[in-house]
């Protein structure tokens, strides 16, 4: 019995870095043929990738990213592409800085790029960090006079194709939502907690045995409970983390 107790602990212990996964975000505004932009980057994977944390005392301090400046830059920018209505826009550095997120501190890189003409389409090229985690995603959020179009890049679609002041809310939801299914699928710490959420709710203990739920109403109010409880529990705890009315270290 202490054999499994112990193996079930470390199952739950080994996961406790990989539940944050790699992410970056990426704002883009176009205001008639001029291009503006912010790129977030978290610093832990760009100390992974280049290296910052000069004195290896697990922190990065600004010096350290001032330090790194060029070298962040150059490997950052060689990594996007913008192009609009198949003419390639380079873009140029505006401003270099650090903003703190929920889940620790990120690069701020912003930049800007002049278009001929007023773009009618932006196709987006990403190809950051994927050769390094083919789990890190990049949060794609493009303004054009008033309208908001969002998408997600992969290592399965690095490129997204924006047709500007055309919004496509479902293909952006369901873009999410086939994100969402999969983060909750490769990571087994996932499955095994929905599996402690979900496992009570169709088996009961009658003495010293577990038997199954013969009701399928009275098991499906149970797992009505359990999931509506688990939404406003989340919901609350990423409104408070959002609005920052609660800050909790991200080591945690």
């Amino acid at each position: 019995m202490w054999n499994w107790l112990t193996l079930f602990l470390a199952l739950l212990a080994l996961p406790a870095y990989a539940h944050k996964p790699s992410d970056s975000y990426l704002t883009i505004n176009i205001t008639n043929n001029v291009i503006t932009g912010q790129w977030d980057i978290a610093l832990r994977d760009l100390d992974y990738a280049l290296g910052l944390d000069d004195n290896a005392d697990n922190q990065i301090t600004w010096g350290e990213l001032k330090h790194h400046q060029a070298t962040v830059v150059a490997y950052s920018l060689a990594r996007l592409a913008l192009n609009t209505d198949a003419n390639l826009c380079t873009t140029q550095l505006s401003d270099y800085l650090v903003d703190q997120h929920s889940d620790g501190y990120y690069a701020v890189l912003r930049f800007s790029a002049l278009c001929p003409i007023k773009p009618e389409q932006l196709t987006v090229d990403y190809r950051l960090f994927f050769d390094l985690d083919p789990t890190h995603r990049g949060l794609l959020n493009v303004n054009q006079d008033s309208q908001q179009q969002t998408a997600i890049f992969s290592p399965e679609q690095p490129r997204q194709q924006i047709v500007l002041n055309e919004s496509n809310a479902w293909l952006s939801f369901k873009q999410f939502v086939e994100e969402g299914v999969w983060h909750i699928w490769v990571g087994y710490d996932h499955i095994l907690f929905l599996i402690s959420l979900l496992l009570p709710s169709v088996v009961f203990r009658n003495g010293r045995q577990w038997l199954p739920v013969t009701a399928v109403k009275s098991a499906f109010l149970e797992v009505a409970k359990v999931v509506t409880a688990f939404t406003l529990a989340h919901s609350i705890t990423l409104s408070l983390a959002v609005l920052g009315w609660l800050d909790l270290p991200s080591r945690w």
